[in-house]
């Protein structure tokens, strides 16, 4: 199968990225590390939004975390793991203590105790504001303070990952008071933390600069200096590593890595699976659906995807193999379920689904549409990586099974108000459409409470579920699983209800989006399934030593 706008966005990407390789080579550009092995410079494709560690921004959590650190860690596969807190332990089903991190100073040379960690938590419960970590927090009823190094954490009811939620909050010392303003921490007089880097500046639209903080009581980093110069355009950050003006660059897509194999070995690339998932929401809410219609045009008397057959039928005809391979060109895996593999919480019992063209259409005759029906398929074009052709795979995917698709793609900034409320009564608007969640934490608990529990907004419960999917059993799975403390019958709980979620098509899972990096020669960077870029998982690759 072929779409002609796809293949020319493919053709046209690989060709400015082989042109940046070509003019690169015939320079005779040296890929070395201009700047001197003890700085690291990385091109950056998104800008920090905002200098408070407390507001909720992707590229800021990434950023400054180098200067400001969290109670719990993720490793690169996303599990929770030590970090300032030395250990954590449940004391009941609502109280949870952790144990700090002796010796630990704050840049000012301030030592780090449970009160700035009381103070840290507070402070981001109560911050104004739309981009908060309340959502995080909205379980803990009270912080409290046992012993220098002794925090307790009292919940309003059970919560399994409250260890991860805390470890979304950077720690600050109590010292900067109820008063410390967003400026303070731009202009760097409010910046500090006790990761292993300082700000040095902050240059708006530009660049981040940080140094190497002596006293980390991690140890000594391998870069004196850190910068990340902001480049949005991946052809600009290719055309800044091929130049060695940068030595690594983030979300390095397949195209341009196609072309940096031509460098023979001087860019490389590794990537992982990520935790953002791409997926279709089907209204399931109405009984009659604005976008589905008869092939005279007509509104359909019934709406058919509230049909589990219907629904099945749906994710049947969508070749995921054939977007991954040929669309996103390898940008993506395959996807059955909320995680990828290896996060908690994946059912292995729920793979990808395979495409069977005929099956979809004997489900749709069962159902009662032996000649399908039409619809519209509403996506964002600016919002996940490769959106608006993954959307135009799948509409052709599916008008080949019967389902005559049209293809509306909008900016991201008005699709999303009309997929949540744009429609009557406040509703969405949309009858199929595509949307992204993450499992920030690798755990598929926060996105299933999310997207497969039916909607209840004082529970908040639902969310995201804009398409009105409900199943009891489904819910009752996922409550148990907010419910149950002990990991391993959590996790049969989460299992059981991916399996369930898939045996109802309640969402149609595409494919996970990969992260991947590419730097020069010379360094070792280990791939994050969140598609953070520390400077602390880049390192000079090993000098081999000579043969005797």
């Amino acid at each position: 199968m072929s779409n002609p706008a796809v293949n020319l966005a493919s053709r046209l990407a690989a060709s400015v990225a082989a042109s940046l390789v070509a003019a690169a080579l015939l320079a005779g550009v040296n890929v070395a590390n201009a700047a001197g092995a003890a700085d690291l410079r990385i091109g950056y494709k998104a800008e920090i939004s905002a200098a408070d560690p407390h507001v909720l921004d992707a590229a800021g959590r990434n950023l400054w975390g180098h200067v400001y650190e969290t109670l719990v860690g993720l490793d690169n596969a996303l599990r929770p793991v030590p970090l300032l807190a030395t250990g954590w332990q449940q004391l009941d089903d609502r109280t949870w203590e952790f144990q700090l991190r002796p010796g630990v100073r704050f840049s000012n040379g301030e030592p780090f105790t449970a009160e700035d960690a009381r103070y840290s938590i507070e402070r981001a419960m109560k911050l104004p504001g739309a981009r908060t970590f309340r959502t995080y927090l909205k379980s803990v009823a009270a912080v409290e303070v046992t012993g220098p190094l002794t925090l307790r954490v009292r919940t309003r009811s059970p919560n399994p990952v409250l260890p991860q939620n805390v470890g979304m909050v950077a720690m600050l010392p109590r010292s900067l008071g109820a008063g410390v303003r967003e400026a303070d921490f731009a202009h760097g007089s409010a910046a500090i933390g006790t990761g292993p880097y300082r700000l040095v500046a902050w240059e708006h639209g530009q660049q981040l600069t940080l140094s190497r903080n002596p006293d980390y009581w991690g140890g000594p980093q391998p870069w004196q200096r850190v910068v990340f110069q902001f480049i949005p355009k991946e052809p600009a950050r290719a055309s800044a590593l091929l130049s060695g003006l940068v030595d690594v660059i983030d979300a390095s897509s397949a195209s341009i890595a196609e072309a940096f194999a031509r460098t023979n070995g001087r860019i490389r690339v590794v990537a992982a699976t990520s935790y953002m998932l791409n997926y279709l929401q089907l209204d399931q809410a109405r009984a009659v659906s604005p976008y589905v219609q008869d092939h005279a045009g007509q509104p359909l008397a019934a709406n058919p995807l509230r049909d589990v057959r219907v629904r099945q039928a749906i994710s049947l005809a969508i070749d995921r193999d054939l977007i991954a391979a040929r669309v996103t060109k390898g940008d993506s895996v395959p996807a059955g379920q909320m995680v990828p593999r290896g996060f908690f919480g994946f059912a292995p019992a729920v793979p990808a689904p395979r495409a069977d063209v005929e099956r979809a259409r004997w489900l749709l005759a069962q159902a009662g549409y032996p000649q399908g029906f039409r619809l519209t398929l509403h996506c964002p074009n600016d919002r996940y990586l490769n959106d608006a052709k993954t959307c135009e795979a799948v509409g052709q995917m599916l008008t080949r099974a019967g389902i005559r698709t049209e293809v509306r793609t909008l900016p991201y900034s008005v699709y999303i108000t009309r997929a949540t409320s744009g429609g009557a009564g406040g509703k969405p608007e949309f009858s199929a459409f595509l949307l992204g969640i993450g499992a920030v934490s690798g755990d598929s608990l926060e996105p299933l409470v999310a997207v497969a529990h039916a909607q209840d907004k004082a529970a908040g419960l639902g969310a995201n579920n804009r398409s009105g999917y409900a199943n009891a059993a489904v819910d009752d799975l996922i409550g148990q699983a907010m419910r149950t403390m002990a990991p391993a019958p959590r996790e049969l709980a989460q299992q059981g209800a991916a399996e369930r979620l898939a045996a109802d098509a309640g969402i149609i899972p595409l494919h996970h989006l990969r992260a991947a990096w590419a730097y020069r020669d010379g360094l070792v960077v280990q791939p994050r399934s969140d598609g953070f870029t520390y400077a602390g998982n880049i390192r000079p690759a090993p000098t081999a030593l000579p043969q005797r």
